[in-house]
C-alpha cells in the first residue's frame, strides 16, 4: 500500500464500503489482431475483464467461457485466463484489463475476495455499453496521468474504479429476474426427464414454467442444446434403447412405456436416430434380459457437478463420476469416494465426456456451464441452495427413490428430536446462536444453510437477530473479519474451521480475541468445518457428533 499514498488503511473516502478499500493498479488494453492470438493474463490481484469492442473467449482453467461484446468478468486473484479475441465483422478490436487491489479495513495484505454481490469467473452482460465504454476509457487516460503521482488524478482513478464496481452490481441485480426465468425452465426439464411418458407439448411447458413460449424456447435450447420437442424424443429413445436390452417385450409395448404414440412412429423415429431398427440393435447389442439385473436405475451412468453428491449417495446411487477437486477434501464421507473418477472443479468438459455419462446433476455456482454439459448428455439442475429435504426429495424423484427419501427423513426427524430432547437438559429454552466458518483463513457469518439447518432447530437454537436478516433476505452465507463478528451476538457461538493452515492461524487469532473470551468458555464451540455441510450422510453423522462439539459427559 506504500505505492498508493492517497489510501491508507482507515481512510473510507474512497472505498466502496465500510469494510474494503479498493486500490487500482493498472489498466491494460489488449488489442488483438486476427489471427486469433492469445493473450495471457498473469496477475496477483482481483482483475476486471472487459469486452468493450467486439467479442471473444475467456479461457480458464479447465473450460472457456464465450463473450459477447459488451462482456464483462471478474476474476480472482491468482486464477489464470488467457484472452482469445476476435470480431465477427472482422475488424480490429480492444479487450480492457483492469486490475486492483481490495484491502479490509485495517489489514495491510490485499484480501482474497472482494466483499461485494459480484460473482467470480462469470460472465456479465452490460447493456449500457456508452456508459461502459467512457468509464474504461477514462480509467485508461487516467492510468497514464495516475504516473505523476499527484493525489487529485489517483483519487479519481478510484472512483472510476468504484463506479465501474457499482455498474457491474447494477447489471448482476439486473439479471436476476432473467435467471429466475432460465430457473423456471430448468424445472420444467427436470419434470420433463421424470414424466416422459406423457404427452406434452412446447405450449404445455412454457404454461407450466410461467415463461412466454417464444423466451421459453429460446432458454431451452440455450440450456440443452435442443428444442424442446428434440430433447424430449432423446429422453424417450434413450429409454426405449434400455428396454430392449432389458426385455424381450413386444415392439408396441416398449414404444408404449417409452412414451411414444404407436410402435410404427417409433419405429421410425429409432431408424432415423440410430441408423438401424430397433430389433437390429437389440441383436448387435447381443444382450438379452436373463444377462442384466431388472432393478437397473433408469441412468446407469450419472455424473455431478457441485452439491448433491451426498445426496446421491444417501439413497445409494453411485455417480460414475464427480468434482472432487474441493468437495472431496472436505466432507465426512471422503472415504466413500473411492473409484469416483474425479471430473475436476465446475467437470471439466472432456474428462465429462470420457466418462459417456447418460444423465448429469448439475447444482454448482456457475450457470453458464449448464449449456456446455448439456451437449455430452441430459442435464437437470439442482438448486444448491435448497433445504436438504426440498433437494433430497428432487433428487429421489429422477431415480424413483421417493420412498427411501422419505423414510429417511421420518428416521432423521425421530432421531434429531430424541438428540435435541437430551441436550435440552444442558441448554435454556429459545437461546440464540451464531454460527461462523473458517475457509482458507477467510471468515464467514451463516445464515441458513450447512449445520446450521440443524442447529437452528424448534427444539435448539434461535438465529442471532442479525443472522436472521440474512436468512430472511435469502443469503446463505456472508464474508465478515474479526471486528465484526460482534454484530452478530447471540448466547452462544460456534466456530468451525478448515484444515488449512491459514484457517488455524486465523482461528488462534479468533480464539484469542476480547470478544471471544468475553465468554463464559461452556457457550463457544470449536468443531471441524466438515460437518458445515447439509447432506443426509453429514446430518445422520453430526447428530452423534453433537455431545462432543457440546463437550458434554
Amino acid at each position: 500500500m506504500d505505492d498508493h499514498p492517497v489510501l491508507k488503511s482507515g481512510e473510507t473516502s474512497a472505498s466502496l464500503s465500510v469494510s474494503y478499500l479498493y486500490i487500482l493498479r493498472y489498466v491494460n488494453i489488449v488489442d488483438c489482431a486476427l489471427d486469433l492470438s492469445i493473450h495471457s493474463l498473469e496477475s496477483e490481484g482481483h482483475r476486471i475483464v472487459a469486452f468493450a469492442q467486439s467479442g471473444g473467449k475467456l479461457h480458464l482453467e479447465g473450460h472457456s467461457i464465450y463473450a459477447e461484446k459488451g462482456a464483462c468478468f471478474l476474476l480472482a486473484p491468482g486464477a489464470k485466463a488467457q484472452i482469445e479475441e476476435r470480431d465477427k465483422d472482422g475488424h480490429r478490436g480492444a479487450v480492457y484489463v483492469i486490475a486492483f487491489d481490495a484491502y479490509r479495513m485495517g489489514e495491510r495484505e490485499p484480501a482474497l475476495e472482494i466483499g461485494l454481490t459480484l460473482p467470480y469467473e462469470t460472465r456479465i452482460d452490460v447493456t449500457a455499453m456508452s456508459r461502459l465504454v467512457d468509464l474504461l476509457e477514462q480509467a485508461a487516460e487516467g492510468a497514464s496521468n495516475n504516473q505523476r503521482g499527484k493525489q487529485v488524478d489517483q483519487l479519481k482513478q478510484q472512483i472510476r474504479l468504484q463506479e465501474l464496481l457499482v455498474l457491474l452490481m447494477e447489471h448482476v441485480e439486473a439479471s436476476h429476474s432473467s435467471s429466475d426465468a432460465k430457473l423456471a425452465v430448468q424445472e420444467s426439464i427436470a419434470y420433463m426427464v421424470q414424466h416422459y411418458r406423457e404427452e406434452m407439448t412446447v405450449e404445455q411447458l412454457s404454461k407450466m414454467s410461467g415463461v412466454a413460449r417464444w423466451q421459453y424456447s429460446a432458454l431451452f435450447q440455450t440450456l440443452t442444446g435442443k428444442k424442446p420437442l428434440d430433447y424430449l424424443t432423446e429422453l424417450r429413445l434413450n429409454r426405449a434403447k434400455e428396454l430392449l436390452l432389458l426385455t424381450d417385450d413386444p415392439l408396441r409395448e416398449i414404444a408404449r412405456q417409452a412414451g411414444f404414440k404407436d410402435e410404427y412412429y417409433f419405429a421410425r423415429r429409432f431408424r432415423h436416430a440410430m441408423g438401424l431398427t430397433p430389433k437390429q440393435y437389440a441383436k448387435t447389442r447381443g444382450v438379452s434380459n436373463q444377462t442384466i439385473k431388472q432393478d437397473v436405475n433408469p441412468f446407469s451412468r450419472v455424473v455431478v457437478v457441485g452439491y448433491v453428491l451426498g445426496d446421491l449417495l444417501s439413497l445409494g446411487i453411485r455417480p460414475v463420476g464427480a468434482d472432487m477437486t474441493v468437495i472431496g477434501r472436505k466432507v465426512v464421507y471422503r472415504n466413500e469416494l473411492k473409484n469416483i473418477s474425479d471430473i475436476g472443479l465446475l467437470g471439466e468438459l472432456g474428462k465429462v465426456k470420457a466418462l459417456c455419462p447418460d444423465l448429469i446433476l448439475y447444482s454448482s455456482f456457475r450457470q453458464d456451464r449448464m449449456e456446455e454439459l448439456s451437449k455430452i448428455a441430459p442435464t437437470v439442475s439442482i438448486d444448491r441452495l435448497q433445504p436438504t429435504y426440498n433437494r433430497l426429495m428432487q433428487v429421489a424423484e429422477l431415480f424413483g427413490k421417493e420412498a427411501q427419501a422419505k423414510q429417511w427423513i421420518e428416521s432423521y426427524e425421530r432421531k434429531a428430536g430424541e438428540m435435541w430432547r437430551h441436550l435440552a437438559l444442558h441448554t435454556k429454552e429459545r437461546e440464540t446462536a451464531a454460527i461462523f466458518v473458517l475457509v482458507d483463513g477467510d471468515l464467514y457469518v451463516m445464515g441458513m444453510r450447512g449445520i446450521a439447518l440443524t442447529l437452528y432447530h424448534p427444539m435448539a437454537f434461535e438465529p442471532a437477530v442479525k443472522v436472521r436478516q440474512l436468512i430472511e433476505e435469502g443469503i446463505p452465507f456472508q464474508a465478515i473479519n474479526l471486528e465484526q463478528m460482534s454484530d452478530y451476538h447471540a448466547d452462544r457461538l460456534f466456530l468451525l474451521v478448515g484444515e488449512s493452515e491459514r484457517s488455524r492461524s486465523e482461528a488462534s487469532r479468533i480464539i484469542n480475541s476480547v470478544y471471544w473470551h468475553s465468554f463464559d468458555s461452556s457457550r463457544v464451540y470449536v468443531t471441524e468445518a466438515k460437518w458445515n455441510f447439509d447432506d443426509p450422510i453429514t446430518r445422520d453423522r453430526l447428530l452423534p457428533a453433537l455431545p462432543r462439539i457440546f463437550r458434554l459427559p
